[in-house]
Formats: C-alpha cells, structure tokens, sequence
C-alpha cells in the first residue's frame, strides 16, 4: 500500500508535469496555460456576479414579475421532466 502523504506529492508532481506540457504544446511565451485558464475563470465568475446582480435587482424592484418569471420556469421544467418519464 502506498503512504497518502507520498502519494499526494506523486499526484501533485504529476499535475505540474501535465501542465508544463500542457504550457510547451500551446507554444505561448508570455503567459502559461495555467494561468490563461485562471484568467478565463475569473472572466466567467464576474459575469455570472454581474447576471446574479441584475436577477436581484430586477426582483426587488418588480417581486409581482418575478414571481411570474418563476412560476413559467417551474412549469417548463415540470413539462420537460414529465416528457422524459
């Protein structure tokens, strides 16, 4: 059996191993993979803020159309899942 602590550092060298290569097949000098995939993740997590802002907002100020807005998802959804059983 393999001791977990060993078996962690052999795992996390194989990570940075699979995104070094990852990094030399890409071919871009400037910035590493890695951090471009951070980058597009932080991109992505301030779009869904942004959306998630603007779905608050809009409930707040008009509670009667998103209780409507709600009440047709609902019911879509209920219609696809009963399609599929």
């Amino acid at each position: 059996m393999t001791n977990p602590p060993n078996f962690e550092a052999h795992l996390e060298e194989g990570i940075g191993r699979l995104q070094d290569g990852l990094d030399g097949f890409v071919g871009d000098a400037g910035t590493p993979l890695s951090a471009r995939l951070q980058g597009a993740s932080g991109v992505a997590q301030r779009g869904m803020g942004e959306i998630l802002d603007t779905v608050r907002d809009v409930t707040a100020d008009r509670p009667l159309f998103a209780l409507v807005g709600a009440s047709v998802l609902g019911f879509l959804a209920s219609v696809f899942l009963l399609r599929r059983g």
